[in-house]
């Protein structure tokens, strides 16, 4: 529901539902082990960013902030920051949970 509202904001963000059961393929090629998830593409191209559980509270900010990010590319980071992320040659997987309060 929270997804649909931030995609009824502008024409070119969709939402598409998949079942987590049926769908292997698409669960497969983008890795979603857990449901209910929420992949973010970019013009159709995999931003790697995913959201498990309900976007509300503080993770809708983050989930905005995502889509814009993939539909802007524009990471708004310190020029250090980029720096020390261009350094990185190591694949890494991060994760980040946050609980309601």
């Amino acid at each position: 529901q929270v997804a649909d509202e931030v995609a009824s904001l502008h024409e070119k963000i969709a939402v598409v539902e998949k079942n987590f059961v049926l769908d292997t393929d698409d669960r497969a090629k983008y890795g979603v082990d857990k449901a209910p998830a929420l992949v973010v593409l970019g013009d159709g191209a995999d931003t790697r960013i995913r959201f498990y559980g309900a976007n509300t509270g503080y993770e809708f900010v983050s989930l905005v902030e995502a889509v814009l990010l993939a539909g802007t590319g524009n990471l708004e980071l310190e020029p250090e920051t980029v720096t020390s992320l261009a350094a990185v040659d190591t694949p890494m997987h991060i994760q980040v949970f946050s609980t309601p309060t």
